[in-house]
């Protein structure tokens, strides 16, 4: 597999002109982030691809079981990921509001050691 390389902003990295690409295990990583960063009905070709964020994450009171399955269904069904090791979620309150969702999971080009996500809240 091989893909366009995102910087931390989801944003495409060009060096000299031309797209840098990721390849395998990297690309994996890249599609798990991307795919739990998407939100429910953002893109207009497919409004049902994408997290339900504003239908079932941002609710109150939050459903955090219900939320779990939800990320943990969205790595599983990643193309290349053969299954999770590792999950666990933390809120961080305040004025950062952040949800963080750290994972480790054996795809099909190795293993993805505690890779986390951040979604701001």
């Amino acid at each position: 597999m091989i893909g366009r390389a995102l910087d931390s902003n989801n944003d495409l990295i060009i060096e000299a002109g031309r797209l840098v690409t990721v390849a395998d295990g990297a690309e994996v990583v890249q599609h798990v982030r991307s795919r739990l960063l998407f939100y429910l009905g953002e893109w207009f070709l497919d409004i049902d691809a994408g997290v339900p964020y504003f239908q079932e994450i941002f609710t109150k009171p939050a459903n955090l079981a219900n939320i779990e399955s939800i990320f943990k269904s969205k790595i599983l069904r990643t193309p290349g990921v053969k299954r999770l090791t590792d999950f666990s979620m933390t809120y961080e309150g305040g004025s950062s509001r952040t949800l963080s969702v750290s994972f480790s999971a054996e795809t099909t080009f190795g293993l993805i050691d505690k890779d986390k996500v951040t979604i701001n809240v």
